[in-house]
């Protein structure tokens, strides 16, 4: 016999309809969950008026939070972002912090020092 398959209601997601499916989740309340948002926890839900700690727990089962996906920053575009750069005395020392942040810290210092060596 095959078992049930549980389905999980996302609570920083979720519509009216979905969270009313819950039991003892009426319209009203579904609609204070939704104003309260976001939640970071589902213990958060307790600061939604109408319910207590033992709706809480009883809603515990069926609830559930999905993972927060986070966007790496993106690159500096604006010149405020890369000021430091207007500090640095001449093009070629412009040219080998470049070569250091954006090529890698060792084979940049290896490349400054040869370049140097040279002069």
């Amino acid at each position: 016999m095959k078992e049930a398959q549980q389905t999980f209601i996302d609570i920083n997601r979720a519509t009216i309809a979905e969270l009313t499916t819950l039991r003892g989740i009426g319209p009203g309340l579904a609609k204070r969950i939704i104003e309260n948002r976001p939640y970071e926890k589902i213990d958060d839900l307790i600061r939604v008026p109408g319910i207590k700690e033992a709706k809480l727990q009883e809603l515990k089962p069926f609830i559930r939070l999905e993972e927060k996906k986070t966007k790496p920053a993106p690159p500096a575009t604006e010149l405020g972002e890369t000021e430091t750069f207007v500090f640095l005395e001449d093009r070629n020392e412009r040219q080998d912090a470049l070569l250091i942040i954006l090529g890698g810290f060792i084979l940049g210092l290896m490349i400054i020092m040869l370049r140097r060596s040279n002069r």
